[in-house]
This record gives C-alpha cells, sequence and structure tokens, in this order.
C-alpha cells in the first residue's frame, strides 16, 4: 500500500483492496456504495453522493431542512454538486493525522451517511397506502 493519506486511510479502517500508488482520489467500495476519498492541499476529503436530484427539487429542499439540525451533531456537510446534479455529503480531515484519528474520521463519516441514505429512502420510496377500514362489532 502507499504511504500517502489515502494508503493510510484505507490502512487505517482496514480497507481489504491495495490503494495503487500515486493516486490523488480513489473510490472506497462500503456498504453498497461507494465513497471517493480525495487528497489535497494536506487533507483528505471525504465525498459519497446521496441520490441524483434530476426533476426532484423536493428531494433537495426536504434535505435541507434537515441539515440544519444535523450541523450541530456532525462534521459531515450536506452539499449540492451541479457537476453530477446530485446531493452529496462531504467531510474534510488532516491528511497527516494518525492512524486511529483517521479510523474514527471514517466511521463518523460513516455513520453520518448511513443516516443520510436512510433520510433519501424515507423520501424516495413510496409510502405505502392503506384503506380506511372501519370495524364494526
Amino acid at each position: 500500500m502507499s504511504t500517502s493519506g489515502i494508503g493510510r486511510l484505507a490502512r487505517a479502517i482496514g480497507y481489504p483492496d491495495e490503494i495503487p500508488s500515486g493516486v490523488s482520489t480513489y473510490a472506497l467500495k462500503v456498504d453498497d456504495g461507494e465513497i471517493v476519498v480525495a487528497e489535497m492541499d494536506g487533507r483528505l476529503l471525504l465525498q459519497a453522493i446521496l441520490a441524483p436530484c434530476g426533476e426532484n427539487d423536493s428531494l433537495l429542499e426536504t434535505l435541507a431542512g434537515y441539515a440544519a439540525g444535523r450541523i450541530l451533531r456532525e462534521e459531515a456537510v450536506l452539499a449540492y454538486d451541479p457537476q453530477s446534479d446530485s446531493v452529496m455529503l462531504w467531510q474534510p480531515a488532516p491528511a497527516e493525522a494518525d492512524a486511529m484519528a483517521l479510523r474514527e474520521f471514517f466511521e463518523r463519516f460513516a455513520a453520518s451517511w448511513d443516516w443520510w441514505r436512510a433520510r433519501v429512502q424515507e423520501i424516495l420510496s413510496p409510502k405505502p397506502t392503506f384503506p380506511e377500514v372501519m370495524i364494526r362489532p
């Protein structure tokens, strides 16, 4: 594995694949999704796309409503990526952090990512409707 910040992060979290040396961006396969790690300007940046926006403006509006409360609980930031037209989550950390700090950084981001993905799933999945039933004795 490389000695870059990306390689050290991968080692710290026990990532099974080898990270090619010299890469500045790498996509980690995590929980049926993808977390992109980029190293730039002395920091690591984790990014994960939550959902494409497309014509669904209500998705972005609803998620933005949650963001105000979440910003007090976590360091991950909800953002809109105009290049991919999607809602994404990102979080920076110092690239020179030790293995324990890198592991905690990744775990906090993954926990936040799980929470946001659950909210997106709630919004995008149709809610079951039950017909009104009146039971009479």
